[in-house]
């Protein structure tokens, strides 16, 4: 009978150390040894960390030691080695671990290396593999040590990381027996976020809780980073750093966030900082984003307007192009469709922050084309001054000398704040503006004045356009002509003595 050879085991998989190294190493070192300073920090009670780090001679290693004073250690010896071993601290978003990965992690790039803790001690040799030592105790706290990969470039660097950590001020950390100093923040406050939370099955899901955000300045040669309860997570190359004391969603490497919750957190500071923003801080790409998004406070957008357009600006109004350029020739800031994105738009109207040039500076409407404009009280000729019959008579007569086309000429009573209104060769003169005694003054220079300013209409509505400076220039030409070559017929409309 045949039989089959069985290689049995009770474990599912292995762990390939060299594999496991590779990965690892694809990390920065500071990164590695900072998730043990991490489990230090997540202890209870723990009150100081101690961080040794030297380079051996003639080979590109360091010895390493990060020991605790936390009163527990381990909670489990075998945590020490096992992948992905269920954590407790799954479960409390205010500590930083949750996949029991972290020594794991620092030991593939060890050449050797020890766990000691109040458990027991696990050594691990190169040549005999894990040995464990559950009589060899600790009374308190955990000692990591092991020789671990480290070239002589890459020493200053682990050392320039482990000096940006953002530590709490209650617990001291040293390395090589300096203290890494706490810092001070520049502003903290309460916000909602997401945050991960071990569900009754130990499955990590997505949770809003409410955290504390703190920033911080930035220091010399550093870059602006997103901090998970101290310790860097993603460089943002923002204003400043941000540290959330929750749990931060990231990715299994943990070395970058979700772009929705890298925009929320951008969103929170912006509401938070605007007052301290520079003129060139304003276009740089999270302030662009905070302001493009709804949660933007109306103080912000208003903030970031100020600084991009200044404080006199208008929305340019495709229903009002005078007013646009008057607004720019009243030193005003003219702000285009492009220039802003469609939810800072929305923002940016909702908060009141910008309107358009047409409400700021409008160009007055023909009644006619006026909705709102209070009833026009037309007055009939018959009773019509002397004046004014000799006015409309020199309107009429100027309009077919200098256009070629005669208006129709009328007499109106309204409120509506204009002294004449010309369009549809139809011009309106308002007593109620320009009162009678303008009427009686006859062809003077006044009324010419006038009548060659409401003509320049009849070829372009815009005052500031090139079309009605041009009109204007050739109705002033030709009126000129017209009083060189008939003076009577300009004489007879003259106030008579």
């Amino acid at each position: 009978m045949q039989t089959e050879d069985k290689n049995m085991s009770k474990q599912w998989f292995d762990v390939d150390k060299a594999g496991l190294g590779k990965q690892a190493e694809e990390q920065a070192k500071g990164r590695l040894i900072g998730e043990l300073v991490q489990n230090g920090l997540d202890e209870a009670g723990v009150t100081h960390i101690e961080i040794t780090l030297a380079l051996v001679s003639g080979r590109p290693l360091a010895d390493l030691t990060v020991e605790d004073d936390s009163p527990e250690g381990f909670r489990d010896l075998a945590h020490a080695y096992t992948l992905f071993a269920p954590s407790y601290k799954r479960d409390n978003p205010e500590q930083r671990g949750q996949f029991n990965l972290g020594e794991k992690m620092v030991l593939a790039v060890c050449e050797s290396a020890s766990i000691s803790t109040t458990k027991g001690t696990v050594i691990f040799d190169p040549g005999e593999g894990r040995i464990e030592k559950h009589r060899q105790k600790r009374d308190r706290g955990s000692v990591f040590q092991g020789r671990i990969k480290m070239t002589r470039e890459e020493y200053p660097q682990v050392c320039d990381y482990l000096r940006s950590l953002l530590l709490p001020e209650d617990v001291i950390v040293t390395l090589n027996g300096d203290r890494l100093l706490p810092r001070k923040s520049l502003h903290k406050f309460d916000a909602s976020l997401e945050t991960l939370v071990a569900d009754e099955d130990g499955v990590m899901r997505l949770r809003v809780r409410k955290t504390v955000v703190k920033v911080y300045e930035i220091l010399p040669g550093e870059v602006p980073t997103v901090y998970e309860m101290g310790l860097p997570v993603v460089e943002t190359g923002d204003k400043w750093h941000v540290n959330i004391a929750k749990k931060v969603p990231l990715n299994r490497d943990r070395d970058n966030v979700k772009p929705a919750f890298l925009r929320t957190v951008r969103t929170l500071v912006l509401n938070e900082m605007h007052d301290r923003l520079t003129q060139e801080d304003a276009n740089q790409v999270w302030v662009r984003q905070g302001s493009s998004d709804p949660a933007c406070t109306e103080e912000a957008i208003k903030k970031v307007l100020d600084l991009r357009f200044g404080e006199k600006r208008a929305a340019y109004d495709p229903t009002d192009p005078e007013a646009n350029k008057k607004w720019v020739s009243k030193g005003g800031t003219l702000v285009h469709g492009s220039m802003m994105n469609g939810q800072e738009w929305k923002n940016a109207k909702e908060a009141g922050a910008i309107v358009p040039a047409g409400r700021l500076c409008p160009t007055p409407k023909p009644y006619s084309d006026d909705p709102n404009a209070p009833p026009v009280n037309v007055i009939p000729p018959e009773k019509w001054t002397e004046g004014m019959k000799n006015v409309v008579a020199y309107a009429r007569f100027l309009g077919e000398e200098l256009m070629g086309v005669q208006p129709v000429v009328r007499v109106v009573d309204t409120p509506n704040n204009f002294g004449a209104c010309y369009g549809g060769c139809r011009l309106d003169l308002n007593l109620r503006h320009l009162g009678h005694r303008w009427f009686e003054q006859g062809a003077t220079e006044g009324v010419d004045r006038l009548l060659i300013h409401e003509f320049g209409h009849q070829y372009s509505g815009d005052h500031l356009s090139a079309e009605y400076h041009e009109a204007l220039c050739h109705l002033g030409a030709r009126i000129k002509r017209l009083a060189l070559e008939k003076p009577e017929a300009i004489r007879q409309f003259s106030k008579q003595g």
